[in-house]
This record gives structure tokens, C-alpha cells and sequence, in this order.
């Protein structure tokens, strides 16, 4: 049962005019595929110029080879691209930081653990390889009910290095307080961490789901000879940064669109502001933003994940500029 103050975000119309045209392309494309091989099979004499191009050899060629690709890019997304773990690097340069010195930030996002899978087993190594100084978490580490509280307890306690997080809007599904108090994790709930790492000093407000009346009245308060680091799961949250001592948002929640068409990106991403911020990094108003793909799947419905595999952010952090980012497998 879903408990209270914990929201639960729905999508847009036009999200679901997308979903639908997307499905409904899809849909007949193997409907014509399977009526092109049943007229052929059947002998159906062509009745007129719109029968005989259907049933000829390239409108065949053609169907088939859209089915079969299309079969093949659901298998992929399926059973491949949801296990595939990548790293996604950035840095950012500040003059809020000596000059020579730097901080690795790593930011996780919406694990939506649902068993102790590939996933769950190849990523703690693969932080540790990381060599983070900090991991930062905007939420959402649960895919469905009770029973995962272990799972996700071993993998927050694997990392011996300073984590916080913020909750995200579908962590009601497990114990969040539960666990994050058990690992030490540090849960911001509008309020703020102060840390210095070898002469880095961070400041780390996070915010709880659909948290956005009370954010700007709390950042505008920020210290502002620190670098200012700001958890909160939903990107809709950005402008609230804006004009204030905010250096950086980490947000999660869109995983990308977790299936995405070539040329165009997400489909779905459950953000008030739709596209606009649905994954990647993002400079306005002199703040970063950057949105994780996540690494898990929206609970509820198979695993899927298409031209958008998890993801681990690593960010770091040091001298003075510009922000640019690669994507290394």
C-alpha cells in the first residue's frame, strides 16, 4: 500500500500520446507482416494496384526485415541492454576549489533492486574501481515490496567512503529508513552536510520527493565559498537552484527515458518538464545539472531497457571553467 508523503508520479498526456503512436507502429508492423505471409501462403488473388504492391516480393522483404529487426531489438532490450553497466564521466572546474586540488564524486541513482542479480553483483566492485571519495544517492533503491532490504543493505555497505542520499518517490516500496540507517548512509531530509575532503569543502542539502516549495528558501542560505552540491530525485526540481548558491543538482528519476529512439531519445520520463532535462548534463543559470539514467527498471513491468543501459555517474570535481562529459563502457 502506498503511504502517505510518498508521491507517486503518472504520465502526461503527451507521454501517452507517444507510448500509444510508438505501439501502435509497432503493432502494424507485424500485423502487415503477418497478413503479407498469410495472402501469400493463402494464393490471395490481388483485387486492385494496392494489393499487388502489398503483396509483392519488396513489401515483404521489407516487412520481414522491419519484424525481424524490431524482434531483434526487443530481445536485445530485454535480456542484454538492462544487465549492461556503464560508466559515464564528467568534470567540473570551480574556483571554489584550490587550485590543484580535486574531488571524485560518484552518483548512483534509482538501483530499483528487485533481486540479487547481475547487476546487483557486478556494481559494488565497480564503484570500488572507481575510487570514489564520495557517493552520492538520489534515490528510488527499491523495485517492489518486502524482501529486499538485505539485498540493498549489502550493496550500500560494500563502499568504505562518506555516502548521502536523498529519497526518491518510490521508496515506500522498502524499509528506505530502515535500511539507510543500518548501512550509514545519511539521509537529507531540507536540511544540509558540511564536509571537508583533503582540503575540498562541500556543502550537500538534499530534499525529499516533490520537495520543491521549500528548496529555494533553503539554497539561498548555502555558504558560498563552498562547493554546493544539491540531492534531489526529480530534475524538475533544477530551477529552484537557480539564483542561488547551488553549484551542482543530482537528480534521477527519468532513467533516461530507459527506452529511447534514435534521433529523438526518451519516450517517457515522468518529469513535469517532460524532455527537457531527461538524462545527461545541463548548465543554466550557472548551475550544473545532471541526470542519471539510473541503474534499475521501473518497477511493476519487465526489465527493459533500450539505447539507454544503467548507468554509473562519476563526477569530478576541480579548478576553475566548463563541465564536459564522456561515456566509457
Amino acid at each position: 500500500m502506498k503511504e502517505a508523503g510518498w508521491p507517486a508520479i503518472h504520465m502526461s498526456w503527451i507521454e501517452t500520446v507517444r507510448v500509444g503512436s510508438f505501439c501502435a507502429v509497432v503493432f502494424l508492423t507485424y500485423y502487415l507482416s503477418v497478413r503479407w505471409c498469410l495472402e501469400r501462403i493463402c494464393g490471395r488473388k490481388p483485387r486492385g494496384r494496392f494489393d499487388r504492391a502489398f503483396q509483392s516480393g519488396w513489401a515483404g522483404a521489407g516487412l520481414l526485415s522491419a519484424a525481424v529487426f524490431g524482434a531483434a531489438c526487443m530481445g536485445y532490450g530485454f535480456w542484454v541492454e538492462p544487465k549492461r553497466l556503464t560508466v559515464t564521466q564528467y568534470t567540473i572546474e570551480t574556483s571554489k576549489i584550490p587550485e590543484g586540488q580535486s574531488v571524485r564524486i560518484v552518483h548512483l541513482s534509482d538501483l530499483h533492486v528487485r533481486e540479487r542479480g547481475p547487476r546487483e553483483r557486478n556494481l559494488p566492485e565497480l564503484v570500488r574501481s572507481l575510487n570514489p571519495d564520495l557517493i552520492l544517492h538520489t534515490g528510488d533503491f527499491f523495485a517492489r515490496g518486502v524482501g529486499l532490504e538485505p539485498i540493498v543493505g549489502d550493496i550500500l555497505k560494500a563502499w568504505d567512503v562518506p555516502q548521502y542520499a536523498c529519497a526518491g518517490n518510490l521508496d515506500h516500496l522498502g524499509d528506505f529508513h530502515d535500511v539507510m540507517g543500518r548501512t550509514g548512509v545519511n539521509v537529507l531530509t531540507a536540511d544540509r552536510a558540511q564536509l571537508t575532503i583533503r582540503g575540498v569543502r562541500l556543502s550537500i542539502p538534499g530534499f525529499p520527493p516533490m520537495g520543491e516549495a521549500h528548496m529555494r528558501e533553503r539554497l539561498v542560505d548555502l555558504p558560498r565559498d563552498t562547493f554546493n552540491v544539491v540531492l534531489y530525485h526529480l530534475p524538475q526540481g533544477f530551477p529552484e537552484t537557480w539564483g542561488t548558491p547551488a553549484d551542482l543538482m543530482l537528480a534521477g528519476h527519468t532513467h533516461g527515458g530507459q527506452v529511447r529512439l534514435p534521433f529523438y531519445g526518451a519516450l517517457i520520463t515522468f518529469d513535469r518538464f517532460g524532455k527537457r532535462w531527461e538524462g545527461g548534463c545541463y548548465n543554466e543559470r550557472n548551475v550544473q545539472l545532471i541526470v542519471s539514467r539510473g541503474i534499475g527498471c521501473e518497477p511493476g513491468m519487465p526489465e527493459v531497457r533500450f539505447l539507454c543501459p544503467p548507468e554509473v555517474v562519476v563526477v569530478d570535481v576541480v579548478g576553475t571553467g566548463g563541465i564536459e562529459g564522456e561515456e566509457v563502457q
